[in-house]
């Protein structure tokens, strides 16, 4: 397996354009280096040097062969898939065509100006011009050196004519040694040196004069052969050239002369003068280079086409490996984002048919790898939200017939209505209890459904709309012609997140039969407690009766007093029977409210203040905010109902205490809390303080938290009681502003 992993791996190596762009580059490279490292002036001897830069121009021009053919293909088979409509190739076609005509311009461009700017190049190089700066500069280093030469004569001449002139400083050493001292000097000379010839034997050295050092280098100036002397001297002057390995030492040897008869000048053959003049190296180095330049320059004007020809040979294979570079580029970087790209496509197109197990084989590490690696999540994902939905939706359904089966067999009527107000809902019981056919109710709007129990169900869905839990019991007339009561509720539907939607149900009972039995047992209590109250009397009164009766047969003495209290105790329970049948008319006749809008705070302030006035070992304190808004409500009832909580907190505190009220406003509510400090209510009689007759005083009747809840029934207000924080009771009084005024508006409406 890994020796087919290699092979594969080869083949697509060997096959890949990028070996064949770098092995391009490389032997252009290499060629151009060949070619200008090469000396030219030894061109026409480096027959191997030419050789190999053939060979490699060659090798060059089948790798350009070799590439220009996969472009071939490329492009072909991109043309031929476009044809075929394959995915991806109009983006191939237009990226690569985008890299061609992006590289195609500048590069043609380029070699132009490149071509022209060689050519330009070419023909300055090998100009007249340059040629005659070369030739001059030549002569001009060969014209200083003979120049240097013939100055070196005319020096030693110099020398030799003043000896001459001054014979006397030959017999004199150190005369003549400061004399060619100072010409040394004076000429900065190398040394000066004079040599004596005797007939038959080597020329003698007289006071050689020279200087160790010269230009901080030794020069050792050793003795000239007799020849080169006697030749010198037989011309008259002559200078010799000695080569060292710091430069050249330029020897001038010139015989002395010495006056003749008359005055005339005569050539005395038996001395002569010899200057050195020491020329550096770096200035012969200079000449030589000079020398070679020149006879380069001369060699390279033979090669004038060619060169120019194969730098424009050069620039063409550059700007043509760029151009198939940069379309090889494109093909491979739409291939590098076509394939990735494709495989996604195809997926998609699984995934569309409900294959969620499909995945794109993954990898490099670039951000198609990362979008690869995320379409496979995605689908992951997928599939497990699918399975999770089956899952959900399975469960959903189990859960909707359950939900159903319960609604079509529980006693209570339940009605939903949609954001739109149309009935989506109505369960068997809904269907006996108000005698509706379920097929008439579904998929028409409550407003249009003609039915008694229609306008409360508007009224509940409305109130319910405006963020309202409200629960009334309504009675009403079915079609049979029967009268039912029914305790309605209503609340918002609540969408998946628990949030509450535009949707409402209506959920109602039948309590016609439960309230037929309340007021039964309230009237059989009410029976009791009036036969109780009236025979309670009665007893004192037949006594006064029986004791009046008797003293008035006996014929008594103290009748007239026996009488007057018999008489007395006869009125006094009357009137306690007439108190407790006014107590019943009362509670039985409430008068009929007359709401307006209110403000309870001058109500509270001058109840308060009635009551600490009346009652000065009672604390009364009132605790109001700034902004309280305006009610609507029944002054007369409403300041009814706050006497008689005051009267309740009064008489159990006995005479001694505190009462704290205080008013809390909110957005919906207006909350009245009366808290006192008496012994409270017991726990076990928070539920029924409020029942018609029932007290805990022992001569109450009972009617007083009854009416006052009667009476904040009718306003739509509430009442609940509780202990409060000194242990004594704390009513909490809530009157829902909207409530109220939409409640008001109605009765207005309805008396209208």
């Amino acid at each position: 397996m890994a020796v087919e992993e290699t092979t594969e791996f080869r083949k697509k190596f060997l096959r890949s354009p990028v070996v064949l762009i770098s092995a391009f580059l490389v032997l252009t490279l290499l060629t151009t280096f060949l070619e200008m490292r090469t000396p030219p002036a030894h061109y026409s001897s480096r027959l191997i040097s030419h050789l190999i830069v053939i060979f490699l121009f060659n090798i060059d021009l089948i790798l350009a062969i070799s590439l220009i053919l996969v472009l071939v293909r490329n492009i072909v088979k991109l043309y031929w898939d476009r044809r075929t409509g394959v995915f991806g190739s109009g983006f191939k076609s237009r990226l690569i065509g985008s890299f061609l005509l992006m590289v195609l311009i500048p590069s043609v461009l380029l070699f132009i100006v490149a071509s022209g700017f060689l050519n330009n190049s070419v023909q300055r190089w090998f100009s007249f011009p340059i040629t005659d700066s070369l030739h001059s500069s030549l002569e001009v280093a060969k014209g200083y050196y003979n120049q240097t030469k013939e100055n070196t004569v005319l020096i030693a001449r110099e020398i030799s004519d003043e000896m001459s002139v001054r014979p006397g400083m030959v017999g004199h050493p150190e005369v003549l040694k400061a004399f060619l001292s100072l010409k040394r000097k004076e000429y900065d000379l190398a040394g000066v040196e004079l040599y004596v010839l005797h007939p038959g034997s080597e020329p003698t050295r007289v006071l050689p004069v020279r200087i160790a050092q010269v230009n901080s280098l030794n020069v050792r100036l050793l003795d000239l052969p007799r020849d080169q002397i006697t030749q010198a001297l037989a011309k008259g002057g002559e200078a010799f050239v000695y080569s060292t390995g710091l430069g050249d030492l330029i020897r001038a040897v010139v015989p002395v002369a010495y006056p003749g008869p008359r005055g005339k000048r005569a050539l005395s053959r038996q001395g002569a003068v010899v200057v050195n003049y020491f020329v550096p190296g770096r200035f012969l180095e200079k000449m030589r280079n000079i020398t070679h330049a020149f006879r380069d320059y001369q060699a390279l004007q033979k090669f004038k086409n060619p060169i120019r020809e194969s730098y424009l040979l050069l620039f063409l294979m550059i700007t043509l490996i760029i151009i198939f570079g940069a379309v090889w580029f494109g093909i491979y970087l739409a291939r590098k984002i076509t394939e990735p790209i494709g495989a996604l496509e195809k997926a998609t197109e699984e995934v569309a048919k409900g294959n969620l197990a499909v995945r794109v084989p993954e990898s490099g590490q670039d951000e198609f790898a990362i979008l690869i690696r995320s379409f496979n999540q995605m689908t992951e994902d997928l599939a497990h939200s699918n399975r999770t939905l089956q899952e959900a939706n399975s469960e959903l359904a189990r859960r909707r017939e359950y939900t159903e089966t319960i609604l079509e067999h529980i006693g209570t009527g339940v009605i939903s209505v949609d954001r739109d107000g149309v009935i989506s809902t109505v369960n068997h019981s809904a269907e006996d209890l108000l005698a509706l056919p379920r097929n008439k109710a579904l998929g028409v709007k409550l407003a249009d459904l003609a039915h008694p129990a229609v306008p409360v169900f508007l009224d509940l869905v409305e109130r319910v709309r405006e963020n309202e839990s409200p629960e009334v019991e309504s009675s009403f007339e079915l079609p049979e012609g029967q009268v039912k009561t029914f305790r309605i509720r209503t609340n918002r539907l609540a969408d998946p997140g628990g949030v509450p939607g535009e949707g409402v149900v209506i959920v109602f009972d039948d309590i016609t039969a439960l309230l037929t039995a309340q007021k039964a047992q309230t009237w059989r209590e009410i029976a009791q407690r009036v036969a109780h109250e009236i025979k309670n009397p009665l007893t004192p009164i037949q006594l006064s009766a029986q004791r009046l009766q008797k003293k008035f047969l006996d014929r008594a003495e103290d009748f007239p007093r026996v009488f007057q209290e018999a008489i007395q105790t006869i009125v006094d329970e009357v009137q306690g029977m007439k108190h407790l049948v006014d107590e019943f008319s009362s509670f039985a006749r409430i008068p009929g409210s007359n709401p307006q809008s209110l403000d309870i705070v001058p109500i509270l302030s001058d109840i308060s203040w009635l009551y600490r006035s009346a009652h000065k070992d009672i604390e009364v304190v009132l605790e109001v905010p700034d902004e309280v808004p305006l009610l609507f409500l029944d002054k007369s009832a409403i300041r009814r109902v706050f006497v008689n909580l005051f009267d309740n907190a009064v008489n159990a505190m006995q005479e001694s205490g505190r009462i704290d009220i205080t008013v809390r406003p909110g957005q919906e509510t207006v909350t009245v809390l009366f808290a006192d400090t008496g012994p409270g209510v017991p726990s076990e009689y928070m539920d029924r303080i409020f029942l018609p007759h029932f007290s805990t005083k022992h001569q109450g009747m009972g009617l007083g938290l009854a009416i006052v809840h009667r009476i904040l029934e009718e306003h739509g207000a509430s009442i609940t009681c509780s202990e409060s924080s000194s242990g004594g009771a704390l009513f909490s009084l809530v009157f829902p502003v909207r409530h109220v005024q939409k409640t008001v508006a109605a009765a207005i409406r309805e008396d209208r």
